[in-house]
This record gives C-alpha cells, structure tokens and sequence, in this order.
C-alpha cells in the first residue's frame, strides 16, 4: 500500500547578541529542535488523531545570519480507496495549515498568540461555541475574554502540546539569545521576544483539562457555606462531598444584601459545571456554580420516602 503526503517549507530563527558567530551550543539547540518535533506531532494527534502522521526535517544546511534553520513539515498516511476520492493530498495540505496555524508557527495568532495573551495567567474557565474557544480571565471585578478556534483551544488543553512549546521557547531564557521568530518566505510570521518568554515558562504546570461538563438542575446539599470572596463551598450531592465555587454574581449579590439566608443541610438547585484536568499530581476535578436556580430548606425525611397509595376499604 502505497504512501502519499504533503509538506510544507517554514523556518525558526534564534537571534541575539550570544549568536553572532551564527553558532550555538548543541545543549540548547538539540532539545529545542526535538521539542519542536514533538509539538507537531502531538498537535497532530490531538486535532487530527493517530493518523495521518507528521514529521519534521531539516532542509538544506544551517544558514547564516543569527541561528535561521530551514524546516519541512509532512504529514504522510496510507492510501486509501476514501482518500483517493476525496482528494486527501488535499486533505493533507490543508490539515498541516490547520497544525501550524494553530499553533500560530505560520499566520500568527493561533496557540502562541493565546499563551502572549494569558502572559502566564490561568484561564478562570473556558467556553466551547459554535465552533470557537472562549478564553475568560476573571480578576477581581474585571473580567477579559479572547475568542479563538476551537482547534487553538483543543491544543492548549492538550498538556504535552504546551510543554514541547515551552521547550522551544526556552533558549530564549539564555542570555544573549534575544528573539525566536518563525515564518515562511523568509519573512517572520511571528516573533517572540526574551521579555515574552516568561509567558511560556509556567506551560509544563498547567493541568492538562480532559473534560468539561456542565449539569443544568442538579440538586446539592449544603455542608458548610462560606461567605467571603473567593472561598469554596462544601457541598453533596448524595454520594460525593466536594467544594465549589459560586459565581452566580446575582445570587451573590443576594447573599451580600441578607436577602439569602443559609443553614446546614438546606438544598440549591443549580447549573453545576465539573472540569477534570490531569496534572502532576494526578486526575483533579474542580467544581463551579454558575447559576443558582432554587434554594430549598432542608430535605425532610417524608420527603425521601416513597409515595405510597391509601388503604383499601
């Protein structure tokens, strides 16, 4: 069975004080290169699956001028009756655009333009609608949002994704190393400065989120309620005890003003959202209410019992 695939010609550039020589150390080159491999190839798998694959080469010879090597993208699969009828050389071309524009190494923007834009801040939540990522930063009463393509938002919460641009931005914490800068036809698509590096230092840390869920009308016991800013609230849900934040600014604002009392063991009906993530440490899942829809006394005990029907005469 025989092979096809589509490439595309782009190149990265290092440049700085410490590079005047158009050399450097093989310490930092190496990794860089090999990370830059690898966010490729696992921006493939996360937006495209296990196949087709994708490599990187070298192309030509190192050149002159600061550190500028020239790259080639391919994205190669086995052909197939399907493929052949779809045009998928195509298929290919398009979906390597899809990769490098979406990690922003060609066009701009992309997953490199949203890290610049975070500058080392993790989002407060993230919004998936009709087809784009919704990026939202809540700081005090201030709140940011930055749209992009869900693709841009699937590669950022593919943690291996963010750790090998990470890795390939890292030369830029040396010193003398000023600048990375990647394009196509020598021009500089995007450009990455040493004072912008530090926005991809805290990338390897971030927990990978694998699932987003939000559950409308979910009916929650409250164990503890805490009514200062930020503090979580314990809560059940009959099987599982877990703290979540409220957000709900209305329902807040209820609680700031007295008109919404609380005890122990009264019940909220809410729009409960649940976002599992992997990190260092493990599988973590954090809760948010986002609307609170009803607040009820405590459950009572004839509550809980089935309905029977009356006696026969």
């Amino acid at each position: 069975m025989s092979a096809m695939s589509a490439s595309i010609q782009f190149s990265i550039k290092y440049d700085g004080p410490a590079l005047e020589t158009h050399e450097m150390d093989v310490r930092e080159l190496a990794p860089a290169l090999l990370a830059l491999s690898s966010l490729l190839e696992e921006s493939n798998r996360a937006l495209n699956g296990d196949k087709p694959e994708i490599r990187v080469n070298v192309k030509g010879n190192f050149q002159s001028g600061s550190f500028k090597i020239d790259l080639s993208a391919a994205l190669t699969f086995k052909e197939q009756l399907v493929s052949l009828l779809s045009g998928a050389d195509a298929t290919a071309l398009s979906n390597l655009f899809g990769i490098l524009g979406g990690l922003g190494l060609v066009g701009g923007g992309g997953l490199i333009g949203l890290v610049l834009w975070l500058n080392g801040r993790q989002p407060s939540r993230i919004e998936y609608k009709d087809e784009k990522a919704i990026f939202i930063i809540e700081e005090t009463s201030e709140t940011e949002t930055l749209e992009v393509d869900i693709a841009v938002g699937r590669l950022y919460s593919t943690r291996v994704v963010r750790q090998s641009l990470s890795k390939v931005i890292k030369p830029l914490t040396q010193t003398g190393i000023d600048y990375f800068a990647s394009g196509r036809d020598g021009k500089a698509e995007v450009v990455i400065t040493q004072a912008d590096a530090v926005a991809f230092t805290d990338l390897d840390g971030s927990p990978e989120e694998v699932s987003n869920t939000l559950t409308e009308g979910a009916l929650l016991q409250i164990e503890s309620a805490v009514f200062k800013d930020g503090n979580k609230w314990r809560l059940i849900d009959g099987t599982t005890s877990f703290f979540a934040e409220i957000t709900d600014e209305d329902f807040l604002g209820q609680i700031e003003t007295g008109e919404a009392r609380f005890g122990k063991g009264d019940v909220l009906i809410v729009n409960l959202r649940r976002v599992q993530s992997i990190a260092d440490t493990g599988l973590k899942s954090e809760y948010k209410i986002e609307k609170v829809r009803e607040h009820k006394g405590p459950l009572q005990n004839t509550l809980l019992q089935p309905v029977r029907p009356p006696p026969r005469l």
